[in-house]
């Protein structure tokens, strides 16, 4: 597992990260900068090369620090000063996966080694994800303290995804408070977490920008309003792949400062009204939705992928859109002969419109000449994409290749002047008429 651009610090343990494949020695890359290790050659002395290297990988064992701090003391020190580590297949334990006694004795060379100069006040450390672990519980208790005030001090962006966190307790949401990210996807944590949040005393995330609470077993929004009351400048939700079938927007997200909101993958058949006055982004991707009315009118990135539209949702009010991914439904037609949506929309950069079931007649004839003639509009699924549908005689056929000649009006040439001709056997009717008076 490749964590781009996070920090993994090795005291972080009690963890078992799986995947990778199997090597025997420690292979240094060619500008020494990333090493690639087998767990049992990372404990010999000679390998503190590699650990100097600033990107390290581990591969196929268990790890365990307090032997590693004992046989190569040097090489413990250097791995938490790292900017980049990756675990693959690995199992890492700090305590209580050995003798009672040794335990002990690891226990207290471990705070020992925290308590090294280095290690005083807070870690460089500014994000750090963890996929796939299991943290041993040992490490929320108070002989940690030094660990925690190291780690979290700094600490801005959090992600703790497929960790079996099922409670949030107050001690251990008041060490990330300090957080602008906070990532908890695809954990079972309990709804009455959520509400006993509220209860920790003066506790707020008053910096938290960003959640994400994918496959979380979310059925409504309405459970988060309580731990929202904590957040005051959310800025973006992910609350993907949940099940809300109809989804309510709550109250408690109208007064916060949302920006993005992703409700992809989440079952959604109806949207009541989103009433936002700052939502800029929103993903409605891959639901089932037939029907999608209203959408604030802040937007400026739409979503609706993977859907079951049969129409577009009104566009006229939307000012500011610049991207609009409408792919995969069951669109007909984009653009009628009104000219209406597609074309008022001027902050237009970005269309995705393919894998609709086109009918190619004369009422696509808007729509081609839409996206053959615009210049200010990227439709990059544009011709591969747009296929007939109908009639079936087209069946497969690009839309650009439709034939719009048949369907030309009469032009002016050769439309005939003057009155009708009953008009005119009418008014010479009636001068005879006259003349015989």
């Amino acid at each position: 597992m490749t964590l781009n651009q996070r920090l993994i610090p090795l005291l972080l343990l009690g963890l078992t990260v799986l995947s990778g494949m199997a090597t025997s020695l420690c292979i240094l890359s060619e500008d020494r900068t990333r090493c690639v290790c087998n767990v049992m050659d990372i404990l010999n002395p000679q390998s503190l090369t590699c650990v100097q290297a600033l990107e390290l990988e581990f591969r196929d064992g268990k790890l365990d620090v307090s032997e590693m701090a004992i046989t190569c003391p040097e090489c413990a020190f250097q791995l938490i000063q790292k900017n980049k580590l990756i675990f693959s297949n690995i199992t890492i334990s700090f305590s209580l996966l050995s003798e009672v006694s040794l335990s002990k004795l690891t226990l207290e060379r471990a705070v020992q080694f925290l308590q090294r100069p280095e290690l005083q006040g807070a870690s460089p450390i500014k994000a750090l994800q963890l996929e796939d672990t299991t943290v041993d519980p040992s490490l929320l208790q108070p002989s940690f303290q030094a660990l925690h005030h190291w780690l979290f001090g700094s600490l801005k962006s959090l992600g703790l995804v497929r960790s079996g966190l099922v409670e949030i307790d107050c001690k251990w949401a008041q060490r990330i408070e300090n957080l602008t990210h906070l990532d908890l996807s695809e954990n079972p944590i309990s709804y009455t977490s959520l509400q006993n949040i509220s209860h920790c005393s003066s506790l707020s995330f008053k910096y938290l920008k960003s959640l994400h609470l994918r496959h979380s077993n979310l059925t409504s929004l309405q459970s988060l309003c309580t731990p929202m009351s904590l957040i005051p400048v959310l800025t973006q939700l992910d609350v993907s792949r949940n099940s809300f079938s109809i989804f309510h927007y709550p109250h408690c997200l109208q007064a916060k400062p949302l920006r993005m909101l992703n409700l992809s993958h989440s079952g959604i058949t109806e949207v009541n009204s989103l009433l936002s006055t700052s939502l800029e982004e929103l993903d409605l991707s891959y639901n089932s939705l037939e029907v999608f009315n209203n959408p604030p009118q802040t937007l400026k990135k739409l979503y609706l992928s993977n859907n079951c539209l049969i129409h577009l949702p009104s566009l006229d009010n939307l000012s500011q859109l610049q991207e609009l991914r409408v792919d995969s439904n069951q669109l007909t037609i984009l653009i009628n002969e009104t000219g209406v949506s597609l074309s008022t929309l001027k902050q237009l950069d970005i269309l995705h419109a393919g894998r609709n079931p086109y009918q190619c007649d004369c009422a696509l004839k808007e729509t081609v000449i839409f996206l053959d003639n615009t210049d200010s509009v990227s439709v990059e699924d544009y011709p591969e994409e747009f296929l007939c549908a109908t009639p079936v005689a087209q069946q497969g056929a690009q839309i650009m290749s439709l034939s719009l000649e048949t369907c030309e009006k009469p032009t002016s040439g050769t439309q005939h002047h003057g009155p009708p001709l009953c008009l005119t056997l009418f008014v010479g009717l009636l001068s005879h008429l006259i003349y015989f008076c």
